[in-house]
Parts: C-alpha cells; sequence; structure tokens
C-alpha cells in the first residue's frame, strides 16, 4: 500500500475515533459526601437512677421487768435488692411520769452478745442515764448490715424499771433498674450502595435543665448487652456531662446497623430530659460523563484524522499527475 493511501486510512481511523470520542466521553469518578438526619431534636425523659427509700425498723414500748435488767427490740435488716448510703435513725423516749433515766444502746448480734457477756463490745450507737435520746448512725454498704439491730433499754438504776418508746427507720439509696433510670432512640440505617466509605456519626445531646447524664452510642447487641449488665463495647461514651458531642467515624457494619442512643440519669432523685441530634454521613463514588472533556478531545482527535486525510488526499493527487506528466514525456 503507497504511503498517501496508509495516511489516508490512518487518518480516517482518527477522524472515527475522534467522532466516538465525543460522541461518548470518558466518564469523571468522584466521591461525594452525603448526610441523613438520624435523630432530629428527640426528647429522652429519664428517671433518676438512684431513688431514696425507708423503712419502720421498730416501733416498741419495751418496759424493764424484774427480775430482769434490760428489755430487748429487734429490728429485721434483710434487704432482697441493692442499696448503698444506709441510715438508721430514730427516737428513744422514757413514758413515766415523772420521767425515769435508763442506758440505750443498739447493737448487731454479735455486739449485743458480747455486751451480755460483759466483754467488750462495739456498739453502733450508745447512751446512757437519759430520759431521752435521738440517734442515728450511717453504714456504707448493704454488705456491712447486719441480720438484725438489737435496740436495748437498761436500768441505770437499780429497781428504777424504765418502760421506753422506742422508734426507728432505716433509710438508704436504691439503685433503679437500667429500664427506668435510661431511655433511647433508634435509627434505621439508611439506603447505602455497595460503594461507599468513609462512614461518620456527628451529633449533640443536652440536658434541658443544665443536669448531669450520661450518654451512650451503640449498635444493636451491645444496647442489649449493656442492658443486661454484660460486656458492651460503645461506639461513644460520656458519662456525667451536661452536653455534649461526638463526631465518631463508623464501620461500614456500623453504620449499616440500628444505632440506639441513649441517655442514662446517675442522679439521686431527680428526672431530667435529654435533647438528641444526630447525622450520618458517608462519602458515595458517583460517575459522571466528562461531556466538555470529550468534545475537546474527540474533537481534536477528528481534526487531525480530517487533516491527515486532506495531506494524504493532497499528496495522492500530486502523485497521479506526476505520474501522467512522465508519461507524456516518454
Amino acid at each position: 500500500m503507497s504511503l498517501p493511501k496508509t495516511a489516508f486510512t490512518a487518518g480516517l481511523i482518527l477522524l472515527a475515533a475522534g467522532i466516538v470520542i465525543a460522541v461518548t466521553p470518558p466518564a469523571k469518578t468522584s466521591w461525594e459526601l452525603r448526610s441523613r438526619v438520624l435523630v432530629d431534636g428527640e426528647t429522652l425523659n429519664v428517671s433518676a437512677g438512684w431513688k431514696s427509700n425507708s423503712r419502720l425498723l421498730v416501733k416498741q414500748v419495751l418496759s424493764v421487768e424484774p427480775p430482769l435488767k434490760h428489755a430487748v427490740g429487734l429490728g429485721a435488716a434483710f434487704f432482697p435488692g441493692g442499696g448503698k448510703d444506709f441510715v438508721v435513725a430514730g427516737s428513744a423516749v422514757e413514758q413515766s411520769s415523772p420521767p425515769r433515766p435508763f442506758n440505750f444502746y443498739v447493737f448487731d448480734d454479735a455486739n449485743y452478745g458480747l455486751w451480755q457477756a460483759g466483754i467488750a463490745y462495739k456498739a453502733f450507737y450508745e447512751d446512757k442515764e437519759k430520759n431521752s435520746t435521738s440517734f442515728s448512725f450511717s453504714i456504707a454498704s448493704k454488705e456491712a448490715l447486719p441480720n438484725s439491730f438489737y435496740f436495748v433499754v437498761e436500768e441505770s438504776g437499780a429497781g428504777l424499771r424504765p418502760i421506753v418508746l422506742v422508734d426507728s427507720t432505716i433509710s438508704w439509696t436504691e439503685k433503679t433498674l437500667k429500664t427506668e433510670c435510661s431511655e433511647y432512640v433508634s435509627s434505621s440505617p439508611p439506603f447505602l450502595i455497595e460503594e461507599a466509605r468513609d462512614f461518620r456519626i456527628r451529633g449533640n445531646a443536652t440536658e434541658t435543665s443544665g443536669k448531669r447524664f450520661n450518654l451512650y452510642v451503640m449498635d444493636y447487641s451491645n444496647y442489649w448487652n449493656w442492658l443486661a449488665d454484660e460486656n458492651y463495647t460503645a461506639i461513644f461514651e460520656r458519662k456525667n456531662v451536661e452536653t455534649v458531642g461526638f463526631d465518631v467515624p463508623l464501620t461500614e457494619s456500623q453504620a449499616k446497623s440500628i444505632l440506639y442512643f441513649v441517655a442514662e440519669n446517675p442522679l439521686k432523685d431527680v428526672d431530667e430530659s435529654v435533647s438528641v441530634n444526630a447525622v450520618l454521613e458517608w462519602r458515595e463514588k458517583t460517575t459522571v460523563p466528562s461531556i466538555l472533556g470529550g468534545w475537546v478531545v474527540g474533537g481534536i482527535v477528528a481534526l487531525i484524522g480530517l487533516f491527515t486525510m486532506m495531506v494524504a488526499g493532497v499528496a495522492s493527487l500530486v502523485s497521479k499527475r506526476g505520474k501522467k506528466r512522465e508519461n507524456v514525456l516518454k
């Protein structure tokens, strides 16, 4: 094949390629930021995490009758649930007229036995030769409680035979069940295409009256582990805050799961309200045809092809005329 024909063929190919590029431009790939509101100012109303409680231990008139020198009233300290910060308080008042002096003690069972045996003892409370007395003492934990409290009235002198009204209660702080002192709002995940990345959860939470609260962000399984007091892993966790913001990366699995936004009340005898906002963000792969670029590139290629064809055509014409002239001269 002659050079002009080869050049013409190449130009034709370039022209066709340029037209194809212009008609079907190359695609441009980018990762576009996407977002979806998961929680929009939801208010979680949460009961107190600790509640005060109390009950009567004993309310009894204790009379010292001969030949005994003392009288005893019992108060059971059995607590089936949890608790802390126990306080035993009350009074012992002599009922005679005129009032007679007496000695007053509060023991556990072991120290009551020691006191009876005349051995060194330790009383929760002790007061002597009084017509009346008021008492209060603390016990930090449930484990430190005795099985029973022994309220003992003793003669302070021979033959006095006191008659004493003993009135006592026990108060304590009791942990509220998590189902009562916490509240959550859950959010179903958005529909995410397969090609997505850079997942994040952003938001904030605020107690409407400036009280302290705990905030957790968890997936489905970890929320139920937390509620059951089992090991859990929170996506985000902050305690004893009045307001808090969060901006946390997520795995694809977390982003596609149900998320739980949990407010917990750590306070005693105070309810609270927590406002929560949350947005899920991610980057999504998008493909956009580059129309202008396709036109420019395709046009240039087509022009080169057209120019090559024109040059090849002129060269072919010149070559043919040259051959005719040679034939005439011969």
